[in-house]
């Protein structure tokens, strides 16, 4: 049975749009559901580099590349990064900061690349599709996207792709929003990625899967950001700022209670064996 006709709900939408968005990704996510025990989740305490206004998901996401990243790539010795959606380029030196040097390409459609040099990292940006990036004889150590893969439409087509761009021993890292996360982005992307749709558009390569958070940062997030900022024009976080800041960090702490309904899940996988370095 063929997949439902995606939406993207990056463009504005009308009223009609926006009900079948959701009903159609709600409906797919259900149909892609997967035991909440199938992945160990994820859960961290904010790092102080991560302003206290961020969303839960950048909070844990940013926890996760400081704490885990260094050990499945270890930043001592040179590396070739490619980072898919790279936006102002703040990863790049975020990476710097955890010790890594090399080479880093970013690709983006847009153009907000901030082109300030980075320690120890060779940085050059290339604005275009990633479906029609060529990396030519270049490969790379860590291929790696935030928040990406979702805004990208043929996203197994891009996912085939990538295994052949990697070094050997080489790494993808892919941080995306979960099935939960349509109630919290809601019109944000093309799709959501449950843990069975992961399984399907990695052909079942993946390595690991991790949901990041739990129920209290999926709750804040829905309180100060889907109704106080997406739906009502609250400004929550801009008005309440010290508030909020202080509920986020006891969100990701209680987090470890109730691991359930992550918004954001870390996939990722290792180059072939063999692979050209």
């Amino acid at each position: 049975m063929s997949e439902p006709v995606e939406i993207s709900g990056d463009v504005r939408l009308s009223s009609g749009e926006r009900v079948r968005y959701l009903l159609r990704n709600l409906c797919r996510n259900l149909g892609w559901a997967a035991p909440l025990g199938s992945a160990p989740r994820f859960t961290a305490p904010r790092h102080p580099a991560t302003p206290g206004t961020a969303s839960p998901g950048r909070a844990l996401t940013e926890a996760w590349v400081r704490q885990r990243l260094p050990r499945l790539l270890d930043p001592a010795n040179p590396v070739s990064i490619l980072e898919i959606g790279c936006g102002s380029g703040r990863m790049a030196r975020m990476l710097a900061e955890l010790g890594y040097h090399g080479r880093y390409c970013g690709v983006d459609i847009g153009e907000r690349f901030d082109a300030t040099a980075v320690e120890g990292m060779e940085t050059r940006f290339i604005q275009t599709d990633i479906h029609r990036f060529d990396p030519g004889e270049e490969r790379f150590d860590l291929i790696l996207s935030v928040s990406a893969l979702e805004h990208i439409p043929s996203d197994r087509v891009l996912l085939d792709k990538l295994p052949g761009w990697l070094a050997r021993e080489g790494l993808e890292v892919h941080i995306v929003p979960g099935g939960w996360g349509l109630l919290v982005y809601l019109w944000h992307g093309f799709r959501q990625y449950p843990l069975a749709r992961i399984a399907k558009v990695f052909r079942g390569r993946e390595e690991a899967v991790e949901p990041l958070g739990g129920f209290f940062s999926f709750l804040l997030h829905f309180l100060f950001i889907t109704l106080g900022e997406l739906l009502l024009p609250l400004r929550l976080r801009k008005r309440a700022g010290r508030v909020y800041t202080g509920l986020l960090d006891l969100a990701l702490k209680f987090d470890q209670f109730l691991p359930w309904t992550p918004v954001m899940h870390v996939m990722r996988r290792r180059g072939p064996t063999g692979a050209r370095s």
